[in-house]
């Protein structure tokens, strides 16, 4: 006769509860690991979207940060070197304030005189580092409409 060695399950309370509670320890140490990496992941990649004005009257505290600006380009100021993919210009606010910009990569079609320009860099205080340009100008082709083109920069 075979014989079957079982051994008996006993569920002492104090152990179920013991359980139950690093679950919970557990599932908040995680949570809050999310929370954190959400938390310094926007912090690392925000940027504020500031006119050339707001970008002066900031000072200091938006040199070498990331930023987004806005502002018409200066049409009589646009320089591009087709050697090296380097395009110069100014932008303008309103109150006529000018901020030089810099931007490496090819020259948009559609630069020229008075177009809305946004740009994505970072500021040192004296010129505007440009890693995003997007333009918008009235469309050549229909009335009222607005033609955008987005260029990145090369890396």
């Amino acid at each position: 006769m075979a014989q079957s060695t079982a051994i008996p399950s006993i569920t002492v309370e104090g152990k179920t509860a013991s359980k139950r509670i690093k679950f919970i320890i557990g599932g908040v140490v995680i949570a809050l690991a999310v929370i954190y990496l959400v938390y310094s992941g926007i912090q690392n990649n925000a940027t504020y979207f500031l006119t050339v004005d707001e970008l002066y009257a900031k000072g200091e505290t938006q040199f070498n940060r990331p930023v987004r600006v806005s502002g018409k380009v200066d049409g009589d100021t646009i320089d591009f070197n087709n050697r090296d993919l380097i395009l110069t210009f100014d932008v303008t606010s309103d109150t006529g304030q000018r901020l030089h910009v810099i931007f490496n990569g090819p020259k948009p079609d559609q630069m020229r005189h008075e177009a809305e320009a946004i740009l994505e860099g970072k500021y040192d205080g004296q010129v505007f580092t440009a890693q995003s340009l997007l333009l918008k100008c009235p469309s050549r082709y229909e009335e009222g409409t607005i033609e955008e083109v987005q260029v990145e920069a090369v890396r």
